[in-house]
């Protein structure tokens, strides 16, 4: 089976990388336990993988190129580091320790218990409810054209 738990921000997920198709995912990921179309991006689509707890999001103005990716699962690590399920202080020493805290900000939500904590350089962003890290999601990186840095390496 695929690693889809490790978190590489600007590259990928594991063994997938940011720019795959949909058949070179299909191919390392096998096929997902749901395809959904997007809300946001008309025409573009998001890969629900249930049994590892993960989204895979293809956008339609990259040619359906894997662009994101959204964890829910309590194994995915960034680091090393494993970030869901964390409290606000417990997910901050985390990124801390994995070198990620520069840059950080924190939006607070209406909602008690809520929010996120951003790592804009790293595309990369933790979404909390009731006072824990629910997700972590990421992508590719963009220039300030807005165009997308497709990984090298």
């Amino acid at each position: 089976m695929a690693d889809l738990f490790t978190i590489k921000p600007g590259v990928g997920v594991g063994d997938l990388r940011f720019g795959a198709t949909r058949d070179e995912v299909r191919t390392i990921a096998g096929p997902p336990s749901e395809t959904l179309p997007s809300e946001e991006d008309a025409g573009s689509e998001l890969w629900i993988y249930e049994d590892s707890a993960i989204a895979l999001g293809f956008v339609a103005e990259e040619n359906m190129r894997l662009v994101s990716c959204e964890t829910y699962s309590m194994k995915a690590s960034f680091k090393g580091e494993t970030l869901v399920g964390f409290d606000r202080e417990s997910a901050e020493a985390a990124l801390e320790r994995a070198g990620a805290d520069e840059g950080v900000f924190i939006a607070e939500d209406e909602e008690e218990g809520g929010g996120q904590i951003a790592v804009p350089r790293l595309a990369l962003s933790l979404w909390f409810g009731e006072h824990a890290v629910e997700s972590v999601g990421w992508g590719v990186f963009v220039d300030d054209e807005d165009t997308v840095l497709w990984p090298t390496t």
